[in-house]
């Protein structure tokens, strides 16, 4: 968690230096009554935002930070038939989409918000685009294991800005942003209606906000240990730290439903220390978990095909029945080998690489100081050695005799090209673990952030506990749940397309119940 922290830190520096020329409002007038209240300036609230004041409302957003834009390092989302893709010459179907949607989650979803964004995606990139965003179509997959098995999907956009750009072309558009303000409650009006917002100002400080709809768009509960805890969510969190669950749980309090409250996007895996904060040396050694090397739990035991770690969902979903942390396991001459060499194999970004450092190669390796930073990683702790595969057993807090075991059996699937546990393809089965010294690299699933936690309908609406909608609230984007089954599914850029066209569409919607209500 510390490290989480830090993160955010530099995440706060950074966006501050980005964003100079807009300014936003420490308050407002509390006499003042809105159409519409945004809670969340990030990659759904002021899609959301945008949307409803194009569409004729008074809108105001609430941001519990001192700028827009916590989810700016996202690198890209979703898109479904967009125009981009058309102008490539590819055939991108909702259909196609839906499907793989549909067999990853075993039917186990709520279809009309899978459908919601397959069929909304390419009209909120273009809009996107229009409003000042900078969405374009990379040349490869994001990741290794969806070359040649998935239509590029994954649109990159200028992350440092993009949201910037909603926002300042939201004031344009006569739009209020009020930062350093976080929603607390929401208000019921003396008739049963939804009345606004009481917020508290970062000086603590209380302010009632008047408004006849309200938007939630806090980016789920990775803030929050105690919720975390509670739902059984582990890893290492890499998620904007100020998303402490507060507009989940102010609408669970007005009366919307539960959904999704235990799901998680564990995507990547990351070099940690034991006491959770990412290793210093982090992406210099990052090739060494990248590749689908020997890879063991927290017991000394292979769990999983390693081939997973071409794909950052299943690497990470892999690791977490084991508490969400394991071992990726080398010895001295792999480790000679991979200093002057190529190590012969893809690392699970090969194909993005170049795109966004013309540098960088497909082929990982040559590592010409790996030697140097397994050392300072053995410092820090994030890195063991050992003499003999005994000594480092010792060290981790193996069994020395089955792991030894299992590096054994390990050894003979590499030498006879049959790996009989896991069955991983002989390509892969290049390196075998047998000249000391013998290193175990940490290896930890990395937590992008909570996907769930209130009940929409297919208009995200929040819906109660007898799936009636409650006038005038809506949840967008990670808050809103329905869409996961159990886990992220492999469908490159989904949580930020959905945050996009969730909170897109819910402004649209929110907008027009508005001019009904007149």
């Amino acid at each position: 968690m510390q490290r989480a922290k830090s993160m955010n830190k530099l995440v706060l520096a950074i966006g501050f230096a980005l964003f100079p020329a807009l300014s936003f409002a420490a308050t407002a007038p509390e006499d003042q009554n809105y159409d519409i209240i945004v809670v969340g300036a990030g990659a759904s609230g002021m899609p959301a935002a945008l949307a409803a004041e194009q569409s004729g409302a008074k809108v105001l957003v609430l941001e519990r930070g001192r700028a827009v834009g916590a989810s700016q390092f996202s690198r890209g989302m979703t898109g479904v038939n967009t125009s981009m893709q058309k102008e490539r010459g590819m055939d991108v179907t909702p259909q196609f989409i839906y499907k793989m949607m549909e067999g990853y989650t075993h039917q186990f979803f709520n279809s009309k918000l899978a459908l919601l964004e397959v069929n909304n995606s390419a009209s909120t990139i273009d809009w996107l685009n229009k409003n000042g965003a900078d969405l374009h179509l990379p040349p490869e997959n994001q990741q290794f294991a969806h070359v040649g098995n998935e239509p590029i999907i994954y649109h990159m956009w200028n992350s440092n800005k993009s949201i910037a750009a909603l926002a300042e072309k939201f004031q344009q558009e006569g739009g209020t942003v009020m930062v350093n303000t976080t929603g607390r409650d929401l208000i019921k009006n003396e008739d049963g209606t939804l009345g606004g917002v009481i917020a508290e100002r970062a000086d603590g400080t209380k302010v009632t906000l008047h408004g006849k709809a309200v938007i939630i768009a806090t980016g789920g509960f990775l803030g929050n240990q105690k919720m975390l805890d509670e739902y059984g969510i582990v890893g290492h969190p890499m998620g904007w730290l100020y998303n402490d669950g507060s507009g989940i749980k102010m609408s669970w309090k007005y009366g919307a439903a539960k959904k999704g409250e235990n799901i998680t996007e564990y995507h990547g895996t990351g070099i940690c220390t034991p006491d959770n904060r990412e290793s210093v040396i982090f992406s210099d050694l990052e090739p060494l978990i990248r590749m689908p090397t020997l890879w063991v739990d927290p017991v000394g035991q292979r769990y999983a095909n390693e081939e997973v770690v071409y794909d950052n969902a299943l690497v990470a979903n892999a690791l977490v029945p084991f508490g969400g942390t394991g071992w990726v396991i080398y010895d001295q001459a792999t480790i000679d080998h991979f200093k002057t060499h190529e190590t012969g194999m893809h690392d699970a970004f090969a194909m993005i690489r170049p795109y966004l450092n013309k540098k960088a190669s497909k082929q990982a390796g040559p590592l010409p100081q790996l030697q140097e930073l397994l050392e300072q990683g053995v410092k820090e702790h994030s890195v063991y050695k050992g003499k003999t595969l005994k000594d480092l057993a010792a060290a981790v807090g193996f069994d020395d005799k089955k792991f030894e075991q299992q590096v054994s059996d390990y050894n003979g699937y590499v030498k006879t090209g049959v790996d009989n546990q896991y069955f991983k393809d002989k390509k892969y089965l290049l390196y075998p673990v047998k000249k000391g010294p013998f290193y175990a690299v940490n290896v930890t699933a990395y937590n992008l952030t909570t996907i769930g936690g209130i009940k929409v309908n297919e208009k995200l609406e929040a819906i109660d506990k007898h799936n009636k909608p409650i006038p005038g609230l809506y949840a967008v984007g990670n808050v809103a749940g329905g869409l996961y089954s159990d886990s992220y599914m492999l469908v490159e850029g989904l949580t930020a397309g959905f945050a996009t066209t969730s909170g897109r569409m819910a402004g649209i919607y929110a907008a027009d119940w508005i001019k009904s209500q007149k």
